[in-house]
């Protein structure tokens, strides 16, 4: 069910999905805030997720994540990705702060939503290994067949990649590349791919080939 708290119940025609005014980074995706297209509110939706496929882009800052997920956009996959995410868990909050539970529950929530119009995911998000558990539970009560996969260049590699790229309107502190970096070690759950001399097509066509 999806409703308005000023016109009532709505069908899927009469909202908008996504909220281009909460972008801070310059990609195609977008914040997922649904919204009503008679008023502009925002609207609640009851829609739950029972099955499909989730393709996880887990690592650190500057080992592609944004980038193959925007590729996979165009291949037709409906994508979450973790800096929109993060945009709207501060929106509905009110203020700056956030935290990694927040950031699962609301990709949940994005998933259920999205499930609306397909059944092929990509999450693209930081996921620390003591969150995995939860993401699990996430996919799995939602009867998502999932895929999880590390991408892990060489740390130079990340970093010089936050020095250049524009998606972002300043440059990864540094201390943040190299946490994660050293924080995102998995068991064999995660499929690693090593995309220091990938390109983004090649990364993408190897990520698809192990869907």
């Amino acid at each position: 069910m999806i409703t308005c708290p000023n016109c009532g119940e709505l069908e899927i025609n009469d909202i908008t999905i996504y909220n281009e005014y909460l972008r801070k980074q310059d990609f195609s995706m977008l914040p997922v805030l649904p919204t009503c297209r008679r008023c502009g509110e925002e609207v609640a939706i009851t829609h739950k997720c029972t099955g499909g496929t989730v393709i996880v882009l887990n690592g650190t800052c500057g080992s592609g994540k944004s980038t193959i997920a925007e590729i996979l956009l165009t291949k037709g996959f409906l994508v979450i990705d973790g800096d929109c995410v993060i945009q709207v868990v501060k929106h509905k909050k009110g203020k700056p702060e956030w935290n990694f539970k927040e950031l699962a529950d609301e990709i949940a929530r994005e998933i259920d939503i999205l499930s609306m119009f397909g059944d092929n995911f990509v999450v693209s998000a930081v996921i620390l290994p003591e969150d995995l558990d939860k993401y699990m539970n996430i996919f799995q009560s939602r009867h998502l067949k999932y895929r999880l996969f590390l991408l892990k260049p060489e740390y130079q590699t990340a970093w010089e990649r936050c020095q250049t790229r524009t998606c972002h309107e300043s440059i990864t502190p540094e201390y943040w590349i190299q946490y994660f970096y050293e924080t995102l070690n998995f068991d064999d759950r995660f499929i690693v791919v090593d995309n220091t001399h990938l390109t983004a097509e090649e990364t993408a066509s190897r990520v698809l080939e192990d869907k």
